[in-house]
């Protein structure tokens, strides 16, 4: 049970493209996140993909791919693929929300979810430019999220994050469609972990 509590801790993390087109002007950055939380606010259920570069303590996740919804009580299925050991373990799940637990979808989707709170958290954001997410265009915002929110949404995160969020530009709502997460290294001699999450299939 608590290696399938971890898989849903990625949905508060990451997402990254090439060179965005930095011809503006551009709508301000806290303009487009704020929209954008906004618009997620609403999201009950979405398909997700994220992967992990760089070893996080107490967190094997590499790859995962799934779906997550809100209704009928809060219900996650997928596949995952984590570090064991030397090697690595991949595997399906199908995990029902727990009240309980601080892993539930409903601690992530949703108003109140994390991933909300991380786009509120949002600080510094500078859009970067426009390019292509999932064959739409989107927009580019570059910021920091304080280490208290971070911590918040993670627990294993304990520094301030250098974050990247994408926010659709296709004339409909701005919504809230890829993430990209670095979190500095733990020490002198380790190197940053950088997480990436897209977001797609998003239905109120």
């Amino acid at each position: 049970m608590r290696r399938l509590a971890l898989l849903l801790v990625v949905l508060l993390t990451a997402g990254c493209t090439g060179s965005p087109d930095t011809r503006g002007p551009f709508p301000a950055g806290a303009d487009l996140v704020r929209e954008a939380a906004t618009s997620f606010a609403s999201v009950r259920s979405v398909h997700f993909a994220a992967g992990v570069n760089g070893v996080l303590q107490g967190f094997p996740l590499r790859q995962i791919e799934g779906d997550a919804t809100l209704d009928d009580g809060g219900r996650a299925t997928g596949t995952a693929d984590v570090q064991d050991g030397d090697g690595h373990t991949k595997f399906p799940f199908d995990v029902h929300d727990d009240p309980d637990s601080p892993y539930r979808v409903g601690a992530f989707l949703g108003p109140q979810g994390g991933l909300k709170r991380l786009l509120d958290g949002v600080t510094d954001a500078k859009t970067e430019g426009r390019e292509n997410v999932d064959d739409a265009p989107a927009l580019r915002v570059g910021g920091k999220v304080p280490a208290a929110v971070a911590h918040s949404v993670l627990a294993q995160v304990d520094a301030d994050l250098t974050v990247k969020v994408w926010v659709a530009d296709d004339g409909g709502p701005r919504r809230f469609v890829r993430l990209w997460v670095q979190i500095p290294p733990a020490g002198d001699h380790l190197s940053p972990v950088m997480i990436e999450l897209s977001l797609t299939r998003q239905r109120p």
